[in-house]
C-alpha cells in the first residue's frame, strides 16, 4: 500500500482512513492538510497514535495535561485529582489530531508502510478501532461548532476587556477563570492558552468561550475599538460649589 496516496480534494481523509483499517495495514498516513501537517499511525489497521508536532514525542508527556478534568471528577487523598489514565489521554489527542486535520477541504496525503511510531518508548502501545476515533472525532466536532460562534478558530488573539459594559457590576471569578484569565495576559490565541495551561486546544477554546460570553474576554480587535469608544464621564453636583446666580457647578475629571 506504499502507493496509496493523493489529494484530499478527491480522496477524503475518513475514506483513506477506514480504507487502511480494511486492509489491516501497519503504517503511518502523513497529511498535509492546510495548515496542518499531522502523522497517523497504524497496526494491524487499529490507531495507535496521531500528532501534528515535527518530532512524535513521548506519549508520557500527556500525563502532564492533569488540568484536563470535569469538576466533578472524584478526588484521592489530600485533595488531588486523580490522574486520568495514558490510554484516555492518548485517546484524545488522536481525537484532536483528527479533528484538526479535517477542517480544512484541501491538501495531500501519502501512506507509508510498516512504520511505526516511537512516542511510547518501552510502554505497551494503545490500539483504538477507526470507528471509535471518527465517532468521537464527529462528536468534537459538533462541540467545536457550538462555540465557533465565540471562538472562530485557534487562531483568533483574545485580549481582557479593558472596560466592563454599561450596568455591569460585580464579577465573580473562579480560581480556573483566572487561570485562563493568566493565560491570556497581554494577548494570546487559543493555542497559546492550550500550551500554557498544559490542556488539550478544545478545552482552552471552551474555556475561554465561556469568559467571552460573561463579556471578560473580546478578540484583539474589538479591545482596540473599545479602547477607542468615547467614555462616559459621570458629573457630581456639590451644593457648595454653586455660582454666584445660584448654578450648579459640575465636578469632574480635569481638562
Amino acid at each position: 500500500m506504499d502507493n496509496l496516496n493523493g489529494a484530499l480534494e478527491t480522496f477524503g481523509l475518513i475514506d483513506v482512513v477506514r480504507l487502511i483499517a480494511a486492509a489491516n495495514r501497519t503504517g503511518v498516513l502523513r497529511v498535509e492538510a492546510g495548515p496542518f501537517t499531522g502523522r497517523v499511525f497504524f497496526v494491524d489497521g487499529e490507531v495507535t497514535y496521531a500528532t501534528t508536532r515535527g518530532e512524535d514525542g513521548s506519549v508520557s508527556d500527556l500525563l502532564r495535561y492533569t488540568a484536563e478534568r470535569p469538576p466533578r471528577e472524584r478526588r484521592g487523598r489530600g485533595g488531588r485529582r486523580k490522574q486520568r489514565s495514558l490510554e484516555s489521554l492518548v485517546r484524545q489527542q488522536i481525537v484532536e489530531v483528527f479533528v484538526r486535520l479535517q477542517r480544512p477541504d484541501h491538501g495531500r496525503f501519502w501512506f507509508v508502510e510498516g512504520v511505526k511510531t516511537r512516542a511510547y518508548g518501552t510502554e505497551a502501545h494503545h490500539r483504538f478501532s477507526v470507528d471509535d476515533v471518527l465517532d468521537a472525532s464527529d462528536a468534537r466536532r459538533e462541540e467545536w461548532r457550538s462555540i465557533e460562534p465565540l471562538v472562530p478558530d485557534g487562531a483568533t488573539e483574545f485580549r481582557l476587556r479593558p472596560r466592563l459594559r454599561d450596568g455591569e457590576g460585580d464579577v465573580e471569578i473562579a480560581s480556573r477563570d483566572w487561570e485562563v484569565l493568566a493565560a491570556i495576559g497581554s494577548g494570546a490565541t487559543v493555542q497559546d492558552v492550550a500550551e500554557r495551561m498544559g490542556v488539550f486546544e478544545y478545552s482552552a477554546a471552551r474555556l475561554t468561550a465561556d469568559l467571552v460570553e460573561r463579556g471578560l474576554l473580546v478578540t484583539a480587535q474589538r479591545a482596540e475599538e473599545i479602547d477607542r469608544e468615547p467614555r462616559t464621564v459621570l458629573l457630581t453636583v456639590l451644593p457648595e460649589l454653586a455660582d454666584d446666580q445660584g448654578a450648579p457647578t459640575p465636578v469632574g475629571p480635569p481638562a
